[in-house]
């Protein structure tokens, strides 16, 4: 089928792409201009465009947002025009010929400008589904990592990498002792595509992680001792935007229904992980 991708060129959506185009026709939107196959040129804050191209498409993941915690306290009006205001423009396009809508959120637990502008894009895919009949389903991704995740926004995975392998300090905002639940990139898009061509989903939001907590403490050691690193463990104040002891493992009764086991444990992820990154610093 055609499926159109937004956030197609980032890091998550670059592997999502790969897995897709095996089997479907797949247009990427980028918002900046770019060499390669079936790219569409534009923004998802573009109302007119948006609502030309979407009904065209049978299928469109939206991964396109602007992310970050801290980094956007201060960035509430921009960040709301793209993550509020492009996903109605998705929406409203969808609307128009039933196209499918694969909304792709986040655990929402903190106070940030990024959590509001991804529950608020959460209850419109909602509202869509409820009053309009849009076909939609809602993926949580939990902590995704691997090969070439950006250092844009603080993210914990790459960022303990670069520290370990420069034997700089790996820097921890709180005490350590709140948790994630990282899933390696592959593992996440099988995972989102599994979900997407599943319609007795439709209407539902389902998380997607390993379902195993890790303290961040314990990753940073893991980090540590796969690189051989000399770095020491320094711990800061928390960030503003995030909240000390948060606790995050995804529920994965649904996948496991539907057959869905990963393939990636965090070991060997991180070891292909922090092998990229020694060749790609």
């Amino acid at each position: 089928m055609k499926i159109l991708v937004t956030g197609g060129q980032g890091f998550i959506g670059k592997h999502l792409v790969k897995i897709l185009a095996k089997k479907h026709e797949v247009s990427i939107l980028s918002s900046r201009p770019t060499s390669g196959k079936n790219i569409i040129l534009g923004d998802i804050t573009n109302r007119e465009l948006i609502l030309k191209i979407v009904p065209n498409f049978k299928m469109v993941f939206h991964l396109g947002a602007v992310l970050g915690t801290s980094e956007l306290i201060n960035k509430a009006y921009e960040a709301s025009k793209i993550n509020i205001l492009g996903t109605i423009n998705i929406l409203d396009g969808a609307k128009k010929n039933f196209t499918k809508v694969v909304y792709v959120t986040k655990p929402n637990v903190w106070l940030n400008t990024y959590t509001i502008t991804k529950q608020a894009g959460e209850k419109f895919v909602k509202m869509y589904s409820k009053y309009f009949g849009l076909p939609s389903v809602i993926i949580k991704w939990f902590n995704v990592y691997g090969p070439g995740q950006s250092f844009h926004c603080q993210k914990a995975v790459p960022f303990f990498i670069l520290w370990a392998l420069k034997n700089q300090p790996i820097k921890i905002w709180g005490d350590g002792n709140q948790t994630m639940d990282l899933i390696y990139v592959t593992d996440a898009v099988r995972a989102a595509v599994l979900i997407s061509e599943k319609n007795t989903l439709n209407g539902k939001t389902i998380e997607v992680g390993s379902g195993i907590e890790i303290t961040v403490n314990d990753l940073a050691k893991k980090i540590i001792e796969l690189t051989k690193s000399r770095s020491k463990i320094i711990y800061l104040p928390m960030r503003i935007g995030e909240d000390p002891g948060t606790k995050l493992k995804a529920k994965n009764k649904i996948l496991k229904n539907l057959g869905f086991k990963i393939r990636v444990n965090l070991r060997e992820g991180l070891t292909r992980t922090i092998n990229w990154y020694k060749k790609n610093l």
